[in-house]
């Protein structure tokens, strides 16, 4: 009897230290010791966790700093360094006695440059740009269909400087479609002036109006009439909104202004969507977007039609493009800071 009660002792005692080495592996095996080495499955539900925390907390800063970095410019924010810069730029004018106005502005976050804005110029083409805002407007609104609706080419329609145009006969039936091509993409006088007739002198100038353009056919019978480089701008700030705003007709606007009749703006691999204006013997105008990561608008109004109007709208570009840089690199150095810390 002696001896089974001893066995039944150590199969007691037995099974007691088998639980407790079962409880210790347990442990070993879920749990991490005090030598820092992650065993099998350790945490597995915690690692997950803390990396989708982590990678939350990563994609709100970066929207925070996206955020930071398009946010509106404020005149708080204007160095020493990025004023030193406006002047050069007023320098370079003055000093090469350039004959011009400038509006220059980055559409995201507001931060202009500007030289005589208001100043007023015989404006010639870039009344076109107006016509196809306007009709691309009506259509996006319901009120024409650009490609049914049509004028008729009439002989008192025909101008110099009208390449597009020569591809129809007169009495043939213009969709208003090819008719804004024509007047955007080649500058063509005809094509404009069918379509002053069809929208209306008071209708375009109204619309101008609604922009916020002071100076559009204020006077007078001429169709072409008078602009500032604050005016141009807003033409481009409404451009710019249906490029990138709407589907059906953004893509055709900017294809038609994607193009190198008289741009002096696309060099050096920047690329500016555009329409030029020009009337011998003094003005020369160029007005454009880009459309890159911080996109901008560019009026450049000059008097140098019959001289050096390329170098001087390139020349002035080149010095915006330095602004524009260095302003964002501020931004980029300040937010950084801000969001991610030192």
């Amino acid at each position: 009897m002696a001896k089974q009660k001893k066995k039944i002792k150590l199969k007691k005692g037995f099974q007691l230290g088998c639980i407790v080495i079962l409880v210790l592996l347990s442990y070993m095996y879920f749990t991490k010791q005090e030598d820092g080495i992650d065993l099998p499955l350790f945490h597995e539900n915690e690692k997950k966790e803390q990396k989708e925390k982590e990678e939350r907390e990563r994609i709100e800063k970066e929207n925070a700093y996206n955020a930071c970095i398009n946010k509106p410019f404020s005149e708080e924010e204007l160095t020493e360094e990025l004023a030193s810069k406006k002047q050069v730029i007023n320098s370079t004018i003055n000093n090469n006695h350039y004959k011009v106005s400038v509006y220059y502005e980055d559409i995201k976050t507001g931060f202009t440059y500007t030289y005589k804005p208001e100043t007023v110029y015989y404006g010639a083409s870039l009344i076109k740009l107006v016509d196809a805002l306007y009709l691309i407007n009506q259509a996006m609104d319901g009120n024409i269909d650009l490609e049914k609706e049509t004028i008729v080419y009439k002989e008192e329609y025909k101008k110099a400087y009208s390449s597009g145009m020569k591809m129809h006969q007169f009495g043939e039936a213009v969709s208003l479609k090819n008719l804004i091509l024509y007047a955007i993409s080649v500058s063509d006088n005809s094509a404009h002036m069918m379509l002053y007739d069809y929208i209306g002198r008071e209708k375009l100038r109204a619309f101008g109006q609604s922009l916020g353009a002071k100076n559009i056919l204020t006077a007078g019978t001429d169709k072409f009439g008078n602009q500032s480089a604050k005016d141009t701008n807003l033409y481009l700030k409404e451009a710019y909104r249906i490029i990138t705003e709407n589907e059906e007709y953004g893509p055709f606007l900017k294809e038609i202004m994607d193009n190198n009749v008289r741009n002096s703006f696309n060099t050096q691999g920047i690329k500016i969507y555009h329409k030029y204006g020009a009337c011998d013997p003094y003005y020369y105008h160029d007005i454009g977007l880009n459309l890159e990561e911080h996109p901008y608008a560019i009026s450049i109004l000059t008097l140098h039609e019959n001289s050096n109007y390329q170098e001087v709208v390139q020349n002035i570009h080149q010095q915006i493009i330095e602004l524009q840089n260095l302003f964002y690199q501020t931004r980029e150095n300040n937010c950084h800071v801000e969001i991610y810390g030192n």
